[in-house]
């Protein structure tokens, strides 16, 4: 090997050496190996924590979960920033709140809504889509050309 290429491969390797992003890339790489050797740390902060819940785990876990939740399975009702609903809906004596009384009705008003447009849509034919339109226009055409 030429010197020149040797010395050309020194600077270019202390210049590699030298950069941040190259550290950074060698230090996630030494990362996933360590985690792949001896599992996560369990202090090591994790997004949502997902992992740790108690419970069935993976994909179909979460989804039985959600499908319990939805449909009323669940003992409290949660809110989009997680706070229990059902402290607010009853009042101290232990009857309906205002608000949950209000709830109710809401429900009751989309689900007219829904069975509603439900027998509306019934009543209509489904709507062709693209190819049975293409056919539709193609049947036309042969009756035309008899």
């Amino acid at each position: 090997m030429s010197p020149w290429l040797r010395v050309l491969e020194a600077y270019a390797v202390a210049a590699l050496l030298r950069t941040p992003a190259f550290h950074r890339a060698v230090e996630k790489v030494a990362k996933q190996v360590h985690r792949v050797r001896h599992g996560i740390p369990p202090d090591e902060p994790s997004g949502t924590q997902i992992d740790n819940k108690p419970g069935p785990s993976g994909f179909l876990g979460h989804f039985a979960d959600e499908v319990k939740a939805q449909m009323g399975a669940e003992k409290h009702k949660q809110g989009s920033a997680g706070v229990n609903m059902d402290s607010r809906a009853m009042s101290h004596d232990g009857r309906k709140s205002r608000v949950e009384e209000v709830e109710a009705e809401a429900d009751k008003v989309n689900a007219d809504a829904a069975w509603r447009d439900a027998q509306h849509n019934a009543a209509q034919p489904p709507k062709r889509g693209l190819g049975g339109e293409y056919l539709a226009a193609l049947r036309e055409q042969m009756r035309r050309e008899r």
